[in-house]
């Protein structure tokens, strides 16, 4: 009689708990397909004296062909190394930000003013510069919405930083306090939100005064020093890729932990048998969280990633590549109360999100279609690494929305409010049979049952019969619909106790003649409501 006791209150205490939760495992998908702000790119680069205009279909073909979200702009600024930028030249800019805008892509921005090494003509001086700046500032907060990221640019042939007529290319204390006024200038131009990238390890910390690389609370805050990132434009050349280096031994460890918060990317600028590999490639694409790289350029370095088998798996890894794991979800919850949301997933792409975006839990009415949102605590910009990331929350739910059944999606819009229901600027986790197209949303799968907010005195009719008090060697339980509860017990130290029990109509029997002297605690839990009783045993 013991065993089947037990093996009765095993039975009862699975069927109850299968009915208040549900898990979901999600199928990995294979397929290379569109994200923002994150992939190949495409450079494109226009001059002052030949303004070559963006067209919508060219940037919406790169998206449906080729799976390309983001150009880089390099805006030449030749005609005005000694005047201001024309209202022509600022006029055919916003034009061609309208066009990014209406194709559902994003761009990273440089400006330069000489794409050929000319002493003389490689770039503006100091005062110049600033005062480009300063014109330039209302364009790029006006239209920040479609600005992955900033180049430093400005300074030296292509705004690379290094042949300058200006600024030193072998650079004096003075050269850098002159660099750091532009890139001063350049940040205040910019919203909070955006980030500036500087071509080598060194500039930033000659220009930061510091070596530290960010921490994590750091790394995630407005302050300038967390706003600026890196990119290689002579990625695989060669043992320092051409001078982005100096010292690999401290500058690339300070890399890889910088970039875990600021954007990272670039191009190739020359074919190395040595380092111009798969191996070497994605290994440091990997340690240096790379976001983003040219297709176009260097092209025998992109042809050796396409002859050496890994170019496919980059187009999928630059940047991050989210993937639904598995999710628990209650079935039941109540209007105004708590839903517990466990998920687990992981990202197999090389980093994470570089601007900031908020996940959101999307609860969609089945019969009417009515949506609400619910904000996660959990940041997209810390989910990285070879681990998987768990999310263990518990929601609070609108207590505005009608009863009824609805469908969980997860949700990571941009956070512009002018791309926020874009679906081309939503994030796209690689699973099969949760892209909802039309609405940009990640499907769970699941669908749960809101119901309506206990009233007082529904709570109060909780009101269970308990006796004996004391108890010896049994406790009787009576409450109508008692089956519907999961019932434990515990002793003072929250400690859970194996108990053996037995319910005969609306009657739960609880064997205690087995327990200490002492008091314990009965919790009652229907995945609605849970309540809690004292109770004593005495023998």
């Amino acid at each position: 009689m013991k065993r089947v006791l037990i093996l009765f209150s095993i039975l009862m205490f699975v069927a109850v708990n299968a009915q208040t939760t549900s898990t979901v495992s999600y199928i990995a998908s294979t397929a290379n397909f569109p994200n923002p702000e994150r992939g190949f790119y495409r450079h494109k680069s226009t001059s002052s004296d030949s303004y070559s205009a963006l067209t919508q279909t060219t940037l919406q073909n790169y998206r449906t062909s080729e799976n390309i979200t983001l150009i880089l702009r390099l805006f030449y600024l030749n005609d005005f190394r000694t005047s201001p930028i024309s209202a022509s030249y600022l006029t055919k800019m916003q034009d061609d930000f309208n066009t990014i805008r209406r194709a559902g892509i994003k761009c990273i921005v440089r400006f330069a003013y000489s794409e050929d090494d000319i002493v003389g003509q490689r770039d503006a001086s100091k005062t110049q510069i600033l005062a480009h700046i300063a014109q330039l500032r209302p364009l790029l907060i006006a239209n920040a919405d479609v600005i992955a990221t900033v180049q430093a640019g400005f300074i030296g042939v292509w705004g690379e930083w290094y042949y300058t007529d200006h600024f030193g290319a072998n650079p004096t204390a003075t050269d850098y306090a002159n660099r750091k006024e532009v890139l001063d200038a350049l940040l205040a131009a910019l919203p909070l939100t955006r980030t500036v990238q500087l071509r080598a390890p060194r500039y930033k910390q000659k220009i930061t005064a510091s070596t530290t690389a960010l921490t994590q609370s750091l790394g995630l805050s407005d302050a300038n020093i967390a706003r600026l990132g890196h990119h290689n434009d002579c990625f695989l050349a060669d043992s320092s890729d051409t001078g982005t280096y100096i010292n690999v031994a401290t500058e690339y460890p300070y890399l890889e932990q910088e970039t875990k918060f600021v954007p990272m990317g670039g191009e190739s600028c020359d074919f190395n048998a040595t380092r111009s590999q798969c191996d070497v490639a994605m290994l440091e694409m990997a340690k240096f969280h790379w976001s983003y790289m040219n297709i176009g350029y260097y092209p025998d370095v992109i042809s050796e990633f396409s002859i050496d088998g890994c170019l496919e798996d980059m187009k999928k890894k630059l940047g991050y590549r989210f993937e639904l794991i598995s999710g628990t979800y209650p079935n039941v919850a109540n209007i105004g109360g708590t839903m517990n949301f466990n998920l687990k997933l992981k990202n197999s792409g090389f980093a994470a999100p570089y601007n900031d975006r908020t996940a959101y839990v999307i609860l969609m009415n089945s019969a009417t279609g009515q949506e609400f949102s619910v904000p996660l605590v959990s940041n997209p910009r810390l989910w990285v690494g070879t681990n998987n990331i768990i999310i263990n929350e518990n929601l609070q739910l609108p207590a505005t929305m009608p009863a009824g059944t609805y469908a969980l999606f997860l949700s990571l819009p941009d956070a512009e409010a002018t791309l926020r229901t874009r679906v081309e600027y939503s994030i796209r986790f690689a699973n099969e049979n949760v892209w909802q197209s039309g609405k940009g949303y990640n499907s769970l799968n699941h669908t749960i049952t809101i119901g309506n907010r206990l009233a007082v005195d529904e709570v109060n009719r909780f009101n269970p019969v308990i006796y004996p008090v004391p108890a010896n060697a049994e406790i009787n339980v009576e409450l109508e619909n008692i089956s519907d509860y999961k019932v434990a017990m515990f002793n003072t130290l929250g400690q859970n106790i194996n108990i053996l029990s037995n319910i005969n109509d609306n009657k739960l029997t609880i064997d205690t003649q087995s327990l200490q002297e002492g008091v314990y605690f009965l919790k009652f839990d229907n995945g609605i409501s849970s309540d809690t009783k004292r109770i004593i045993v005495r023998h």
